[in-house]
């Protein structure tokens, strides 16, 4: 892969983390509600995949790559609060049905 490529490719995941940033300033505090924005983008991504090789019409090549430059974005997202994140285990209810 050229450095020209890698390039795009990072200045395309600077770009979307910016956009993030713009319309969502917040983060979550815990990891794990930060790693299920993560993974709602990862989900999309493999969407955009099953669509562009099942249901070629739905989706393309540059659908997929999008949502993987958000999944990078959303990463790096994660990365940024490594240290802010607050380990504590949420409080748990008795479930009575």
């Amino acid at each position: 892969m050229s450095a020209t490529k890698l390039d795009v490719i990072f200045g395309d995941i600077e770009d979307e983390l910016a956009n993030a940033l713009n319309k969502f300033p917040t983060w979550p505090t815990d990891p794990i509600h930060a790693k299920a924005v993560l993974g709602e983008e990862v989900g999309e991504l493999e969407q955009a995949i099953l669509e562009c090789v099942y249901e070629p019409h739905k989706s393309t090549k540059a659908d997929v790559r999008a949502e993987a430059i958000q999944v990078a974005a959303m990463a790096v997202r994660f990365l940024i609060s490594l240290d802010d994140y607050k380990y504590y285990p949420s409080e748990n209810h008795k479930q009575t049905f």
